[in-house]
């Protein structure tokens, strides 16, 4: 299905970048932000204590596993809707995606996984070593290099969709389409767990499901 952009209320096709079938096309732009913004209403947010850490460590680094793997899904959902409005290789979707992609992801790896993985092997620790691990990895996410990840990886996300949401309005596509993906840009601002992030991820996945519709749409009345 070609993409179309939308200038002065007139049409004009856009040659896609990928030419994938439709309905892998549509796996890969929709399953992976409606399963993240899912997951995070299931993100691990144990009261800051030893024990507490320690008993859902194992949830914890699987958490952020998973979480790993649906950040990079996002990535090509991104840049498939992206080339439906003629974006994929604009420079604020490559560059906002990439910097997404790899300060999200090596955030999520640092912090998530890597907290997860700490406190699960402290279990077998005695208690005062427990402690000492506990108050390594409790500051770990505010620390200078992961606060810089997550703020970079974030500040990438906002590029990327914010400008995709601009060009979605310039177009004249549908009010609904360029506010919710505005909203999907700013709702990540506020941190990945639940709400935030389902609130992000979740915008992002109903503009694109009403893009699709709205593709059908055309294709039906031609």
């Amino acid at each position: 299905m070609s993409a179309e952009t939308v200038e002065g209320g007139a049409s004009h096709p856009v040659e896609p970048t990928w030419l994938l079938p439709v309905s892998l096309r549509r796996v890969l732009l929709l399953a992976p932000p409606l399963l993240l913004a899912t997951l995070e209403v299931l993100h691990p947010q144990p009261r800051m204590n030893v024990q507490a850490l320690m008993d859902a460590s194992t949830w914890f680094a699987t958490f952020h596993a998973i979480q790993l793997v649906l950040i990079g899904l996002v990535a090509v959902s991104v840049l498939l809707l992206a080339d439906s409005f003629g974006r994929a290789t604009a420079w604020a979707t490559r560059l906002g995606i990439g910097l997404f992609l790899v300060f999200f992801s090596a955030y999520d790896t640092l912090a998530g996984i890597g907290t997860g993985l700490a406190m699960r092997s402290a279990r077998t620790l005695p208690a005062a070593q427990q402690e000492g691990v506990f108050l390594v990895v409790k500051d770990w996410p505010g620390l200078a290099l992961p606060f810089l990840l997550s703020i970079v990886g974030t500040l990438g996300w906002v590029v990327a969709i914010g400008s995709l949401a601009l060009s979605a309005r310039r177009q004249a596509a549908p009010r609904r389409e360029w506010v919710l993906l505005g909203l999907a840009s700013i709702f990540l601002l506020g941190g990945h767990p639940f709400p935030w992030g389902t609130l992000a991820f979740g915008c992002f996945f109903l503009a694109a499901l009403f893009h699709e519709w709205r593709a059908d749409r055309a294709v039906v009345a031609q």
